[in-house]
């Protein structure tokens, strides 16, 4: 899909693609993808519809760059889990609040109900969405539980481990519930999910 920013960009390309992408995430967040134009981009962005184009094809090339460099920003590590000598629990219950730190912020839960506003119609969205973001967080809950169960126990393990940190709570910030006491409920989901995770 040709996502990742181009090495021969001069710098002031790479300003220009930054500007747009800055626009794409506020026009896109606010508008949806079904309404956000180009023009309105280009004008967030303060460059020309040309410049835009010059940098991404289409609205949807656009839109997959904002996607990956979203989840690029929100990146949960810079090496791999399981390897740092410390116990489970705790790699465990710091993936859990870098979770949900990234996927409860304003613009994680715009992003999300843009996305699957447009699932039926534009399905490689969600794909891409879904392999930068969640399918990342479960290989790296994986890892961890790989130091103490084999493979395939980790994998399911790890699966039932977001679901657990996520829990009610997420669902029902994504669909406009104000919810109280978030920190403390997010506490209590993170507990119970590296409990269940590290179960005999």
């Amino acid at each position: 899909m040709g996502m990742s920013v181009r090495q021969d960009l001069s710098p002031l390309q790479r300003r220009k693609r930054a500007a747009i992408l800055t626009g794409a995430e506020e026009v896109f967040l606010r508008r949806g993808y079904g309404l956000t134009t180009m023009d309105e981009v280009a004008a967030a962005a303060g460059v020309g519809k040309q410049t835009v184009y010059r940098h991404f094809a289409s609205k949807e090339a656009l839109f997959e760059n904002l996607i990956a460099s979203m989840c690029a920003d929100g990146a949960l590590v810079e090496s791999p889990r399981g390897t740092s000598g410390r116990a489970p629990q705790e790699e465990l219950r710091e993936l859990g609040w870098v979770l949900t730190r990234n996927l409860t912020s304003a613009n994680s839960l715009r992003l999300y109900r843009a996305i699957v506003a447009d699932a039926e119609r534009r399905p490689e969205l969600g794909r891409l969405f879904y392999d930068n973001g969640p399918k990342l967080v479960r290989s790296l809950a994986a890892q961890i539980l790989q130091t103490v169960f084999d493979e395939p126990k980790a994998a399911l393990r790890a699966a039932t481990f977001i679901s657990l940190v996520l829990g009610d709570a997420h669902l029902e910030l994504t669909l406009g519930y104000h919810v109280t006491g978030k920190k403390a409920r997010f506490a209590e989901q993170i507990n119970e999910a590296v409990e269940a995770a590290l179960r005999d």
